[in-house]
């Protein structure tokens, strides 16, 4: 069965946005406002969960300066290139192991 992620987004001041994950909870929040957290021009990151049995979270980001929106597509390609460098690790460290076999 196919995960299906819906994003809507809602812009509460020109600096600040909210944005709803349905389908996907902590998963993909937590890293999320963690790497958002790290760019220096985001004022405040954090997310919600209004529910335990509801996959809904709420990505509440802003910024001192620029788009929101903007930020969040930073920390995605951030957490891209993080994931990517984790991977390659990963397959290196687990291609070492089989060679000891």
């Amino acid at each position: 069965m196919e995960a299906k992620l819906k994003i809507e987004i809602k812009r509460t001041k020109p600096n600040e946005a909210e944005i709803e994950v349905y389908g996907e909870t902590y998963t993909i929040l937590v890293p999320l406002a963690r790497s958002l957290l790290l760019l220096d021009y985001v004022e405040f990151a954090g997310f919600d969960v209004p529910h335990p049995l509801e996959e809904k979270g709420i990505l509440y980001v802003r910024v001192k300066e620029g788009d929101p929106i903007d930020a969040v597509f930073e920390a995605i390609n951030n957490l891209k290139r993080e994931y990517t460098e984790l991977k390659s690790s990963l397959l290196e460290e687990l291609g070492k192991l089989k060679q000891e076999k």
